[in-house]
């Protein structure tokens, strides 16, 4: 018996024919007819059929299994990078007037490797919303094995991007208070220069 590109050959008709023969010998049902090996051989298309659509299903299983273990395996990665960094971003260091022109070009460097990290959000979004629209586009099989991972996976994105926007904000914030922290400093520096301007001036009044 010879398979070729999906069909029998030619000569599947008269092998089975002859196989149904000594089939008949041991009490098997004899396909005596054409319609008989017609019928047999539908029956064995069709259960090949199944066979290659069983076999598709399995692996797309696999492979959105497979795409589903790395975008976690990110998520968890940047989830984790940005809870680093909003410790980081809350910190109250501005509230120390020492050395704040030093915590200020630290604080700007923090905030460049904020905005260089951009990318990889973006990038989990581009994966994430793509497994979640080939889900809604996919067998019914399929969609209802992945359901659940689709429900994490927009739930992750979900609350990445709140991560996210929490560190921008925060960010900036301690941009600003760090600035206005300088501002401060340098205004009250200035009005004791100028109290001990006016101290120096009042002392020589005095002395004329």
């Amino acid at each position: 018996m010879a398979w070729r590109g999906g069909s029998f050959s030619v000569g599947f008709t008269s092998t089975v024919f002859c196989s149904v023969q000594k089939m008949d010998t041991v009490g098997v049902k004899v396909l005596e007819t054409a319609e008989d090996i017609q019928e047999r051989r539908q029956q064995v298309l069709d259960r090949y059929r199944r066979f290659k659509e069983l076999s598709m299903v399995r692996r797309q299983k696999l492979e959105d299994s497979f795409r589903f273990q790395f975008f976690r395996r990110d998520a968890d990665e940047l989830e984790k990078w940005i809870q680093e960094k909003l410790q980081i971003a809350s910190d109250e260091n501005y509230k120390d007037p020492s050395n704040l022109q030093g915590k200020l070009q630290k604080h700007q460097a923090f905030e460049a490797e904020v905005q260089a990290n951009a990318e990889a959000i973006i990038k989990l979004d581009e994966t994430g919303n793509l497994m979640i629209t080939e889900g809604h586009f996919a067998s019914e099989m399929i969609r209802v094995s992945f359901r659940a991972a689709l429900f994490v996976c927009q739930n992750r994105l979900e609350e990445l991007h709140r991560l996210w926007d929490l560190l921008l904000q925060k960010t900036k914030e301690k941009g600003m208070r760090l600035l206005q922290a300088q501002k401060l400093v340098q205004y009250l520096r200035e009005c004791e220069d100028a109290l001990d301007w006016i101290s120096d001036k009042v002392r020589n009044i005095s002395c004329n």
